[in-house]
């Protein structure tokens, strides 16, 4: 297992992988065409491909945009959310690996960045116990999202 996380380019090859990309339980997490519609209408949007050998594996969005200020008071932090591995891939680590090499990509792609911040849903137990293990810490907010009360994480860079 090789991991890499790499921004994503609208390169054909990177949008026929997204179409096969599967998303079982998509109750917490956007599929990720759906989240690049979004990104096509704001700037703040950085999508980011985590592959494994060239193989499309997760994918998720590092937002600088003004909803930062629902998640978090510090000015230079970016909000990650739509973060989701394949169903078909989940189970093998690329999780865990993701998240362990968000530190190291935030620094080499994004200048004076602080934190990072996150939105899980309270019933997302698995989701929960994955972004503790990966370093991120429970904050105090609270907030209310479409599908329910979400807990914000933060991990310091």
């Amino acid at each position: 297992m090789k991991i890499e996380l790499q921004s994503f380019q609208n390169e054909t090859a990177q949008i026929a992988a997204l179409t096969n990309y599967t998303l079982t339980n998509d109750e917490f997490s956007a599929h990720p065409l759906e989240i690049l519609e979004q990104a096509a209408k704001t700037s703040s949007y950085h999508c980011v491909l985590i592959s494994d050998k060239e193989v499309i594996v997760g994918f998720f969005v590092l937002d600088s945009g003004n909803d930062l200020t629902t998640y978090t008071a510090e000015p230079n932090a970016l909000l990650l959310r739509g973060y989701s591995i394949d169903s078909s891939l989940q189970g093998k680590g690329y999780g865990t690996k993701s998240l362990a090499a968000l530190q190291d990509y935030v620094r080499a792609h994004f200048r004076g960045i602080a934190s990072v911040v996150l939105a899980v849903n309270k019933r997302n137990i698995p989701a929960q116990k994955l972004y503790l293990k990966s370093g991120f810490i429970e904050t105090p907010r609270v907030v209310l999202g479409p599908r329910g009360e979400q807990f914000v994480y933060e991990r310091r860079i």
